[in-house]
Order: C-alpha cells, then sequence, then structure tokens
C-alpha cells in the first residue's frame, strides 16, 4: 500500500543556478514536518538535485511552471499552498493570482487543498479583486493556517469564522529544533542588504520581464550608498566585523549579492568585511548563528536570525517584516528602507541592539518557543482536516 501523497507549491525548489534562503527554509521545513508520513511532491527546476537532496519528488519546470504544478496536483492526494506570503499586488500584478491558481487546480481535479502558514499582505499592498481572490480561493481550502495575527484578521474582515483558520507562525520556525537561542557571544554584524526599486506593481513578474528584455538591471546606488554608511557607522562604534549574507542569488527576482558588492565597494572599512558565498540552507543557519546582531531587509534575514540566536534589525520593504517583527516582540527594531535617509535611524536601532542584545533575549528565547510550539501545532491541523 503506498503512502499518502502531498504535493506543495512551496517556490524552495525553482532556482537552478542560485539559491533564495527564505523560500528554501519553508520548503524545509514543510519536507521536516511531512516526510515521515507522506511522499512529497514540489515544482522543481531540477527534479535531480530535489530528489537527492530532499526526497522529494521533483515536478520539472522545463515546459514551464504552469505545467509542472498541473502534474504535481494530478499526482497528488493532497495538495498544500504556501508557505510563505501568498498574496500581494505590489511586486506583480500576476504574483497573486499564480499563488492562488493551485487552490482552482486542486478543486478542478477533486483534490482536497490547504493554505500552509501562509502570510497576506496589507492595506495597499493588495488591489480590490485580490481581495475577493483570496475569499473564493481559500474557500476552497479544507483547512488555513497564517502565519501572523494581521493575516488572521484580514481573513476575518474577509468573512471567515474564526474556526475555519489557525493561528500559528512562520514555517522557519519548525527549523528552531536543531537550533539554539541567543544570546550570541561575537563581535560579528550579519546584514543582508536588498535593492527593492523594482518593485512598482507592474503586471508581469521581474522574471518574465527580464526574459521579454522589458527589465533594467539597473542599480539603486542610493540603497547601496546607505547600506554602506550604516555599516561604517557600526565598525566606528564597535569595531568587530561584518558579514553581507545575499539570500537570494538566482534568477526569480532581486540579485542580492549583487548588492552585497556593491555595499562592500563603498564602505570606508570593507576591510571588516566579507560576503558570504555558500548557497546552502545549513549554511547560512551557521553563518547568522555567529552573528551577535543581524539588519537584514529579507523577511527570513530576520526570521532566521531568531531561529538561529541573532538578534534581528528589520530594515523591510512591505508590512511582513513589520508583521513578523511584532510578533516577536521586536516592533521597536524596525525601519522602513523605503523611507528617505532610513539607513541614519538603522543605524540608531542597530547601535541599540547591540547594547541590548543580552537582554532582550531574556524574553526573545521565551517567545522564539511559542513560536516554534506554534509552527509544529500547524502538523497535527493539517492531519485533522485533511483526514490524514
Amino acid at each position: 500500500m503506498r503512502r499518502p501523497r502531498v504535493f506543495t507549491s512551496s517556490w524552495g525548489q525553482l532556482e537552478s543556478a542560485g539559491s533564495n534562503i527564505g523560500d528554501l527554509a519553508v520548503f524545509a521545513s514543510q519536507v521536516g514536518e511531512l516526510r515521515q508520513d507522506f511522499d512529497i511532491g514540489v515544482v522543481s527546476s531540477d527534479p535531480g538535485r530535489t530528489a537527492s537532496e530532499w526526497g522529494a519528488r521533483g515536478f520539472s519546470t522545463r515546459r514551464g511552471r504552469l505545467a509542472a504544478m498541473l502534474r504535481g496536483v494530478l499526482w497528488a492526494d493532497t495538495v498544500v499552498v504556501g508557505g510563505g506570503e501568498l498574496v500581494q499586488d505590489s511586486s506583480s500584478l500576476l504574483y497573486s493570482p499564480f499563488n492562488l491558481l493551485p487552490f482552482r487546480l486542486a478543486a478542478l481535479f477533486g483534490k482536497p487543498s490547504f493554505a500552509w502558514l501562509i502570510g497576506l499582505g496589507q492595506g495597499s499592498e493588495l488591489r480590490p479583486w485580490t481581495r475577493k481572490g483570496i475569499s473564493g480561493c481559500l474557500g476552497l481550502a479544507r483547512g488555513i493556517s497564517v502565519r501572523d495575527e494581521p493575516s488572521g484578521r484580514l481573513l476575518s474582515d474577509l468573512g471567515f469564522r474564526r474556526d475555519r483558520f489557525l493561528v500559528a507562525a512562520d514555517a522557519a520556525f519548525c527549523l528552531c529544533r536543531n537550533r539554539r537561542p541567543g544570546p550570541v557571544v561575537s563581535d560579528l554584524l550579519g546584514a543582508a542588504p536588498r535593492d527593492v526599486s523594482n518593485r512598482t506593481g507592474s503586471l508581469l513578474p521581474l522574471e518574465t520581464r527580464r526574459k521579454l528584455g522589458l527589465a533594467r538591471d539597473v542599480r539603486d546606488e542610493g540603497t547601496a550608498d546607505g547600506w554602506a554608511s550604516l555599516l561604517d557607522s557600526h565598525l566606528e562604534r564597535n569595531g568587530g566585523r561584518v558579514l553581507l549574507l545575499p539570500f537570494h542569488t538566482g534568477s526569480l527576482s532581486n540579485s542580492d549579492d549583487a548588492m552585497c558588492v556593491a555595499v562592500l565597494e563603498r564602505m570606508k572599512h570593507g576591510a571588516a568585511a566579507s560576503i558570504f558565498r555558500d548557497t546552502s540552507l545549513d549554511g547560512f543557519l551557521e553563518a547568522i548563528a555567529g552573528c551577535r546582531v543581524m539588519v537584514s531587509t529579507p523577511l527570513h534575514g530576520a526570521i532566521l536570525s531568531v531561529v538561529s540566536g541573532a538578534l534581528p534589525v528589520a530594515a523591510p520593504y512591505s508590512s511582513k517584516g513589520a508583521r513578523f517583527m511584532a510578533e516577536a516582540g521586536l516592533g521597536d527594531l524596525v525601519i522602513d528602507c523605503r523611507e528617505p535617509g532610513w539607513w541614519r535611524r538603522a543605524s540608531d536601532k542597530v547601535a541599540e541592539a547591540w547594547r541590548t542584545a543580552d537582554s532582550r533575549w531574556e524574553a526573545l528565547s521565551a517567545r522564539r518557543e511559542e513560536l516554534l510550539a506554534a509552527a509544529s501545532a500547524n502538523t497535527a491541523y493539517f492531519k485533522s482536516v485533511c483526514a490524514l
């Protein structure tokens, strides 16, 4: 008798020549939660690597991502959608419809679906038609879990009863089981910069615009200058070292490795800084675990800091970063990287985090355990509502 099959719409295996550490962390946590009881399938740019590294069946994107998703849905007994930020219209107007599509495909072929620890954009991040799409598509799901309270409130505002969904935590918190909390005794500051100047709400996603020659990869010099100023200020104040961590190095989104190079080139104290070149999830977790404080624009730079023991300072480009920091009890360590001169205020936040890291971890350690428990509870919820 074969084991039940779960297909996940995770983006964690889509990069063929780089990495997206945030999506990879979500996928790794799904594999860790499901592999004991289920066969797992996922859309993959390299099915052979997916099988060898994760023991999962990869559905090749060679003939397109939609075709791969369709094959995965047909193969599966249950379709998992997420985790991560399921809907937002800031980067591309096609982002949300594509992410919601697995619910429609599952319903079309009579397969139960489950929204796995998803986040939902807030306010102006969602167009009116996207809100209708959320209602229609998530209404098809057998169960829904969200990673933060604001996402849960949005579901309530859209008419979902509170007993229709579970408010939990980001999937990556399941990785806490093999990691120690902070504080970290170290002179190392982690930094994860990102150029977000091309997040303009275009119809086509950045990847497609690049293929069609419609995207100009022009580096945001102001952002690089700001990060260099921020990191130089820290080194002048505290000494030590800086480690630049490029969370995304593939073709599907912004090139964080290019931004890290640009920042390093502009630093006055660049001799005390280096760029982390490992693209593996374990490598990133180990690197972050060596940092006392981590200042990050990518959401999972902050999340994986709490997982690994570094104290995060968030410089997000969307609501998801601030939402997470509030959930972690660190809402005062947030500065919006889209604000003019943000790096000056971020410098003060980093200084405060550096000074108070030990005392902050007294409360953060307990909150970390709560977030782990919340993310872990999702697995039992998934099995119960999908009758598995």
